[in-house]
């Protein structure tokens, strides 16, 4: 895949994860807990699917256009922890 093209998919694929996640206060605010869990795991599982299906394929052409996840921003948990609010 061209450098280019690379860039712009990576670019789009981070802007579609930023709203995701910009919706996450919304709905929590909005709807039952068990209702926002299922919400956030389905948002984690799209997020994973990008990754996965997306980003990895393109890191191993364009390295250097997909951080590793050491360096990115921590992942979102699928699933609580017990006790927490969410």
């Amino acid at each position: 895949m061209e450098r280019k093209m690379a860039e712009q998919i990576v670019a789009f694929v981070n802007g579609c994860v930023d709203q995701l996640i910009a919706t996450l206060p919304a709905v929590e605010a909005g709807v039952p807990p068990a209702e926002f869990a299922d919400y956030k795991r389905g948002v984690a599982r799209v997020i994973k699917a990008f990754d996965t299906e997306i980003l990895e394929r393109i890191s191993r052409e364009h390295p250097d256009l997909v951080p590793d996840e050491d360096e990115s921003e921590p992942a979102m948990e699928p699933n609580p922890p017990p006790g927490s609010p969410n």
